[in-house]
């Protein structure tokens, strides 16, 4: 047997076993938080509720800030405005998602992307 073969067959099982706990998530997602999207670059903008907001789900144990991307094409002014920064073509945007506990809440352009700096002298 070769080292190659050792590989591949490694990424195929990794690839089910990603596709089956995707599938399992998105399972649970819609039984915690029904009529929920996720937001993927696939998801159509059609089935986005225009007064929604962006919420993220904390699967740790800590608190942490992310950055997630949203698609923009065709999306509702509201999704849009939550966004703090889109690409060059406008495409997609990035938002920052803040979570103190399971579930994080997207930050706004007024509350986002603020640094702390500290003289060094």
């Amino acid at each position: 047997m070769r080292g190659g073969m050792v590989y591949e067959d490694a990424e195929k099982l990794y690839a089910e076993v990603r596709m089956d706990g995707e599938a399992l998530l998105d399972e649970a997602f819609r039984v915690l938080f029904p009529g929920s999207v996720a937001l993927t670059l696939d998801t159509d903008p059609k089935a986005l509720d225009p007064t929604g907001k962006i919420v993220g789900f904390n699967t740790t144990f800590f608190r942490r800030s992310d950055i997630v991307q949203v698609p923009l094409v065709g999306a509702h002014p509201g999704l849009v405005s939550q966004v703090l920064q889109t690409s060059s073509d406008g495409k997609v945007g990035y938002a920052v998602v803040n979570s103190s506990g399971n579930v994080g809440t997207v930050c706004t352009p007024a509350t986002g992307l603020h640094a702390q700096i500290t003289p060094v002298s």
